[in-house]
């Protein structure tokens, strides 16, 4: 894996080297990595890159060892996130577990496309009997629809289109938000979706540290932003417990658990029991 072209080249700057009043001068330009940073913080995350590598290799999850191996389309991860991934997603790599205990295929949606490589992981991990569809809004991501990993072009705040996708995949049981990550896309992909989750399903958002971002819509407990509102899902949970109400009904019933990590909150659902409180055996005093 190349982090970025390294050296970065030498080249001439005759207009500079003539305002300076000296016979020739170089330029280093290191904005040419073809990486998001300049060269020396590439040569600094160079040996990072390396250790990461080292580590998979020896003692990574599944997912990690197939990122690092990953020779397809480009995929883009926070490494810290691939022990949070094998947390969340092993139980459901044999299929989706049925109230019966049978098995029946996964159906996996991705909200944000880009170059496929994310697609191209996850049919890996969870297998060639998958449903796998991505969702994007930009149209060259049609490039990576095939029969093996189905690719739709709509925005994820487009309750319609959603809802012809979810049609599409004959429903839907793991659904994992990385899109534009700008909060309000976030708020409305949630609201669409949750409620078409299969019980038992598995919601998922990452990169919610743009949540404290202001070019995603975010700042520090900025009202409105996804980690801000999933922190008022936890209080929708508790709803039976307080006077204030649920501002999404289903939390109240249907979401089992709520889940934060760096980076992601997930969110299971799942029919709650009826909470009460009962005590056994005797008293000690």
């Amino acid at each position: 894996m190349t982090l970025a072209l390294l050296p970065t080249p030498l080249v001439e700057a005759p207009r500079l080297a003539t305002a300076l009043g000296v016979a020739s001068l170089l330029v280093k330009r290191d904005d040419l990595t073809g990486f998001a940073v300049a060269g020396n913080k590439a040569r600094q995350l160079a040996p990072i890159l390396t250790e990461a590598q080292t580590r998979a290799q020896a003692d990574g999850g599944d997912i990690e060892k197939l990122f690092w191996a990953h020779e397809g389309r480009q995929a883009h991860k926070w490494p810290h996130y691939f022990d949070v991934y094998e947390r969340l997603f092993d139980t459901y790599r044999g299929g989706f577990e049925l109230p019966d205990g049978t098995l029946r295929p996964l159906k996996f949606l991705e909200i944000g496309v880009s170059h496929g490589g994310s697609l191209q992981l996850w049919r890996k991990y969870f297998g060639p009997d998958a449903i796998i569809f991505g969702v994007d809004i930009d149209p060259r991501c049609d490039a990576v629809d095939d029969a093996n990993l189905c690719v739709r072009i709509g925005s994820q705040d487009d309750p319609e289109f959603l809802h012809r996708v979810v049609e599409e995949m004959g429903g839907v049981d793991v659904i994992l938000d990385d899109g534009s990550h700008i909060a309000k896309h976030q708020r409305a992909s949630f609201d669409i979706l949750f409620p078409w989750l299969t019980e038992g399903g598995l919601y998922v958002v990452e990169d919610v540290q743009t949540a404290y971002w202001r070019p995603w819509q975010g700042g520090y407990r900025r009202s409105g932003t996804f980690i801000e509102v999933a922190k008022s899902i936890v209080d929708d949970m508790h709803a039976r417990y307080h006077a204030s109400g649920s501002t999404r009904g289903f939390a109240e019933n249907e979401l089992f658990s709520t889940s934060f990590y760096d980076g992601i909150v997930a969110f299971e659902k799942e029919l709650r029991q009826k909470s009460y409180h009962v005590s056994v055996g005797e008293p000690s005093f």
